[in-house]
């Protein structure tokens, strides 16, 4: 039996999400471009059209397991570049107006060893990295400078992609096309020229705003790694973070919402800094030595489109990551939602290969795992989003009753470290959300109901 699927692949888009595309695609076509329209000079840089990449990055617990399935040694090389090797539960410390906490509700008030090891780095060293591990499987390309113009398209099959590089048409045939380009996606635009209609779009308007800079780690800092800032929603929306990454590094970022949002000034960014709800982060960086410019991204709107529901759709043509769901970037999901979409994508090639069946309906079979995937994040990010009435979109149903069950899973949490470890797990994207409903955990969190009253 051979692995083989087609001759030709290509992939908009050389970011994480592009990247481990390429590294699945690899396994079952004999050549697998990658078409990236920023110029990419060799070392560990940051795409241009990444402008949220200089903000904090989170690679959280399910997305760090499935790069180290696709690069076997992922994790260890990361560290000998850097990263910094972090506890989850005992190496990231919550400061709020009710003091230091290691949850994010503030009820877990001491460190605990959960069992699982995270990374922190900037995300120009984690790209580069996975770059580097990308285009050294031989029959993988990477070109950049590339601008993607069009998707040529007979017989209801895209045929490959006419594409633009240093001023010069040219086009590309292709057995498969993977869209990996990002919030910004021409996809809706190239299935227009086909003859397919848009995909529906469900939006949450969240007005969010970061502004970030990094400073020298003092040699004296021996206490956690990892800080966020904080307060309850909605009275208190600002907030900020330092994490350590390579190089005794401090990146710092502080986020607003509705029109508060961080300046782009030193003097600004101090004075937001010490008006946080807690002091903690000010009194930190205050005699810090910055190292950086000060940068500011804002982020509207999260937007998921719904490819799952289109009744037709082109064969030889494939989108992932950022170009279907692009996440509010404050709860550091999107690395990780990209890579939890490659995986379902590799499952299904893999099935694909053994039941012997080709591309065929490939586009249709996948949207609806890139769905499942997608549920969960979103779902826990909405609800977060939406405890702010300034927030526009639709409510998730049932908000005030996940709201109970949640608070008295917070108080189960609180006492025992294996209810933290399954929370944890939620919001790391290891497992799905529906996890926190399974028995016997059910159980015990609607005891605990029965106890709190009203």
């Amino acid at each position: 039996m051979t692995n083989r699927l087609g001759a030709y692949a290509i992939v908009i888009g050389g970011s994480l999400a592009g990247l481990m595309s390429a590294r699945v695609l690899s396994d079952h076509f004999d050549q697998v471009t990658v078409f990236e329209r920023d110029a990419l000079p060799d070392g560990i840089v940051l795409h241009k059209s990444v402008p949220q990449g200089n903000h904090l990055h989170a690679l959280l617990q399910g997305g760090q397991q499935v790069l180290a399935a696709l690069y076997p040694g992922f994790t260890d090389e990361l560290c000998e570049l850097g990263a910094v090797r972090w506890r989850p539960g005992m190496d990231l410390a919550f400061y709020s107006p009710g003091g230091k906490s290691f949850n994010l509700t503030g009820s877990v008030r001491e460190g605990r060893d959960l069992g699982l090891e995270a990374h922190s780095q900037s995300r120009a060293l984690l790209e580069s990295l996975v770059r580097r591990r990308t285009v050294a499987i031989p029959n993988v390309k990477l070109e950049s400078g590339v601008a993607v113009q069009a998707l040529p398209y007979a017989d209801r099959r895209v045929r490959g992609v006419s594409y633009e590089r240093a001023g010069a048409a040219h086009s590309l045939d292709a057995d498969l096309v993977v869209d990996a380009g990002g919030r910004g996606s021409h996809a809706p635009r190239w299935l227009a020229a086909m003859g397919f209609p848009a995909p529906q779009e469900t939006t949450i308007g969240v007005d969010f705003a970061y502004t970030s800079t990094k400073f020298r780690k003092p040699a004296a800092y021996a206490e956690e790694p990892m800080i966020l800032i904080g307060g309850r929603p909605p009275q208190q929306p600002a907030g900020g973070g330092i994490f350590q990454i390579e190089n005794d590094v401090w990146h710092v970022s502080l986020a607003g919402r509705f029109g508060d949002y961080p300046p782009i000034d030193e003097a600004g960014f101090f004075a937001f800094a010490k008006a946080l709800p807690s002091p903690r982060l000010y009194e930190l960086i205050k005699d810090a030595e910055r190292l950086d410019d000060i940068t500011h991204h804002r982020f509207p709107t999260s937007i998921q489109r719904h490819y799952e529901r289109m009744p037709s759709f082109p064969e030889g043509f494939v989108i992932i990551g950022d170009a279907i769901c692009s996440f509010n970037p404050v709860y550091g999901q999107g690395m990780t939602s990209a890579a939890l979409q490659v995986r379902a994508f590799q499952e299904l090639l893999s099935e694909r290969v053994t039941q012997n069946q080709g591309i065929e309906g490939l586009a249709g079979a996948f949207f609806p795992k890139a769905a499942e995937v997608i549920s969960t994040p979103w779902t826990l990010a909405a609800n977060f989003d939406f405890a702010y009435p300034q927030t526009r979109g639709e409510r998730p149903p049932m908000v005030a009753e996940g709201a109970r069950y949640f608070a008295a899973l917070d108080l189960l949490q609180a006492e025992d470290v294996t209810v933290q470890r399954a929370v944890l797990e939620v919001f790391q994207l290891m497992q799905p959300l529906s996890a926190l409903w399974d028995e016997p955990l059910r159980n015990r969190v609607f005891a605990k109901l029965q106890t709190m009253g009203d």
